[in-house]
């Protein structure tokens, strides 16, 4: 050789994004992007240099994707992301409202079934209270005594 040194050429490049759709319909949000490039070294030996960048989703949480929101079209990821228990719509954490269910868990409600369901439970009060003196309500509200 003559003492100059080769510069390393790339002999392969390979890379990937994942995208998604943006909250504004026609814009692409980066989920992930990565890139590989193969090299040739002076010793000949070919090399491999590369990178990999994940991006955060509206959560704030660097999990893969779990949806989008039916109300604000934020994406979720994995752990965050829900539907509700009534209607089955997809939700995220801000757009939620959970209450306390019959076992452990919280139930997680859209905003309209959770006015639903209060406008029910008033309802259920008040022709509780306005049948209270011709009727004796068990624990249950199926129960007559």
């Amino acid at each position: 050789m003559t003492g100059k040194t080769n510069a390393m050429k790339p002999l392969r490049r390979k890379s990937h994004h994942d995208v998604t759709d943006g909250r504004v319909p026609g814009q692409e949000r980066t989920l992930e992007s990565s890139y590989e490039i193969d090299l040739l070294s002076d010793e000949g030996s070919i090399d491999t240099v590369g990178r990999c960048s994940h991006h955060a989703c509206d959560c704030g949480c660097y999990k893969p994707a779990g949806g989008r929101c039916a109300d604000c079209n934020a994406l979720s990821c994995i752990d965050c992301h829900g539907h509700c228990a009534a209607c089955g719509r997809p939700l995220c954490l801000e757009c939620a409202v959970f209450i306390e269910g019959g076992g452990p868990q919280r139930l997680r409600l859209c905003q309209s079934c959770h006015v639903q369901i209060g406008r029910r439970q008033r309802l259920a009060r008040v022709a509780r209270f306005l049948l209270s003196p011709f009727v004796r309500f068990g624990r249950n509200d199926d129960e007559q005594g």
